[in-house]
């Protein structure tokens, strides 16, 4: 079953790493305990000691402690680093400019990440380097191997596919945004069990960058999956091996938590001040990378150049079970991105992966039916109990009416009796527990009337539930950058230089004088804004922006010299203008009246 439905991956020219045996790499691994205090790490095993059955070992005996692997225990550097680069054979690659497909702000924020790799934890230099002498010299094949699971969750069998590669060179290589050593991707492919014992498959889901619950599942017929046979295609990405639907190349922001708020206002802003922004979504706070999906490199799988050699791993492998700890080298980055990952049954800090643990709630199919069939089922049972609550409520609400009718009849006779005995007026209207019983009564007819809707629509749905659109669970549908991306010389120069020119003529105005530091900012501001909207093809849309902003700050200023100089005037005029708008209000409540 799994060798039915394994995918196919499609690779980017220049790829370096592909899935590895994770025997090999541990065999060329020393393994390492971390220390806490700022002692150093203890090696608990050096490269060439190790074997899977000493890596299962030492994670039950070490199962509390902080371990990682650690591949390249020297960085490459000097001639043998010149001499890799031009021995290592590397397929050509020509990278896009990453900085044309986002805006200015975002281009800003990418410096700071620069900065900050200054001084956060980061893979080495040379890494890269030394781990493909390696990679090259001990794991290369022909054949490549993917780790594969069958579970049984929720109405669906998992068929998971887990792939490992001995680095993941993203920044290195192809202007990503982390570096580290080892790197597990999956895919899942879900197969429901229809009414008479069959399986057919109906969702797949890659791993990705962004993608979260729904939107990391696909539909079976989803015209964005290509098929060899019955074998679905991953578009593997440069250096990060993220999986893809379409080949392309992708627009990857990154933001922290902190930047959220932030990243809310600037799509506010640019909306408003900036509509040639409109229709690029990506352009917001955040770390802009292209993640490329070009499939035009190595294949593996049927039909393509390299084959697949599967492995089967459960919860009861040992490697897998017992060693909780990093595959590659622990840096301590704090945001993470630059740490090597845990096993594919491990997050980083032990806890079982969700996509292990649980695939269906992972892919977001709790509330998805496997078939059209279950679905018929359940929509059938759906139906019996709405008939039955519906009979429910008949039933209370008839007893809600006659207990309302008889205490009206009890207070009518009540208030006939006082005043017959001439101690005051009869009192009319509801107490308190006769309005709580009108509201009650109240919500039990809206329950009613929800309940005949809901049914009705049952009844003209017929014996089937409805299908809906391959893409209507989506939040956001994960597209290549389009070709008429503006992709121009001039744009790309531009992109790549905006931030300089931004940081060298803030200079010019901290030094300007005091009287101009205002108009010089603002005039700075203007003038990126405009080679960034001429850049795009949208000077004539930003230079009527601009023109219309203009205007209203002009005329928010007159009215404030206004009142500046003659308060009376303008207090004046604020009163006539709140009494002209109350009297068109109260003309129009009126006329809605009449």
């Amino acid at each position: 079953m799994l060798r039915a439905y394994e995918p196919v991956i499609r690779y980017t020219a220049g790829e370096l790493f592909l899935p590895t045996a994770v025997g090999a790499y541990v065999g060329r691994a020393a393994l390492w305990r971390r220390r806490q205090g700022g002692r150093s790490d203890e090696c608990l095993a050096k490269a060439g000691e190790l074997t899977l059955e000493r890596l299962a070992a030492a994670g039950s005996r070490f199962g509390g402690d902080a371990l990682y692997l650690r591949l390249v225990d020297r960085p490459m550097r000097g001639a043998d680093y010149r001499r890799w680069r031009r021995d290592a054979a590397q397929p050509a690659f020509r990278p896009s400019s990453r900085f044309a497909a986002v805006g200015l702000f975002a281009r800003l924020v990418d410096a700071g990440l620069r900065v900050s790799l200054l001084l956060r934890g980061t893979v080495p230099g040379g890494t890269r380097a030394a781990a493909h002498h390696l990679y090259a010299a001990h794991m290369q094949d022909d054949t490549h191997p993917y780790y594969a699971r069958v579970f049984r969750d929720g109405g669906y069998v998992a068929l998971q596919y887990w792939y490992f590669y001995p680095m993941n060179d993203w920044r290195s290589t192809f202007s990503g945004i982390n570096d580290h050593e080892a790197d597990w991707e999956q895919v899942t492919i879900f197969l429901a069990e229809t009414l008479d014992g069959s399986l057919c498959p109906t969702w797949v889901a890659f791993s990705a960058h962004d993608e979260v619950g729904d939107d990391r599942r696909r539909r079976w017929d989803d015209p964005d999956i290509e098929f060899v046979g019955a074998h679905p295609v991953v578009y593997a990405g440069a250096g990060s091996h993220a999986g893809a639907y379409l080949p392309g190349e992708y627009v990857t922001t990154v933001a922290p938590t902190w930047l959220n708020g932030l990243r809310a206002i600037s799509r506010q802003v640019s909306r408003a001040l900036l509509p040639w922004t409109g229709d690029a979504p990506q352009t917001s706070a955040g770390l802009p990378f292209i993640d490329y999906h070009r499939g035009d490199g190595v294949g593996i799988g049927v039909g393509e150049c390299r084959a697949w050699h599967p492995v089967l791993i459960d919860d009861d492998t040992p490697w897998v079970r017992n060693y909780r700890g990093l595959w590659g080298l622990d840096t301590r980055d704090h945001f993470g991105g630059e740490r090597a990952p845990a096993g594919p049954r491990y997050e980083r800090d032990g806890a079982v992966r969700s996509g292990w643990a649980n695939p269906v709630v992972w892919a977001g199919l709790d509330d998805e039916y496997p078939t059209v069939e279950h679905g018929a089922a359940l929509l059938q049972r759906r139906a019996s109990r709405l008939r039955q609550r519906l009979a429910e409520l008949a039933a209370e609400v008839d007893d809600r009416r006659q207990a309302a009718r008889a205490s009206r009849a009890g207070n009518r006779a009540r208030a006939a009796f006082v005043g017959s005995a001439g101690t005051g007026k009869s009192r009319r209207g509801r107490s308190g527990p006769h309005r709580d019983g009108a509201e009650a009564l109240a919500r039990l007819r809206a329950e009613q009337a929800a309940v005949r809707e809901e049914l009705d629509a049952i009844r003209h749905a017929g014996t089937q539930p409805p299908v809906d659109p391959p893409h209507a669970h989506l939040r956001c549908r994960a597209l290549p950058l389009t070709a008429d991306t503006p992709r121009q010389r001039f744009l790309a120069i531009w992109s790549a230089a905006s931030v300089s020119i931004m940081l060298a003529g803030t200079a010019l105005v901290v030094i300007s004088p005091p009287v101009g530091l205002l108009w010089s900012s603002a005039g700075l501001i203007t003038i990126m804004l405009a080679i960034e909207a001429a850049a795009r093809g949208r000077l004539v849309r930003f230079t009527a922006t601009m023109g219309a902003v203009g205007v209203v700050v002009f005329a928010v200023l007159s009215a404030v010299e206004v009142v500046v100089r003659n308060w009376r005037a303008g207090a004046a005029a604020v009163l006539i203008l709140a009494a002209c708008a109350l009297l068109v209000a109260n003309l129009r409540t009126w006329m809605t009246n009449r």
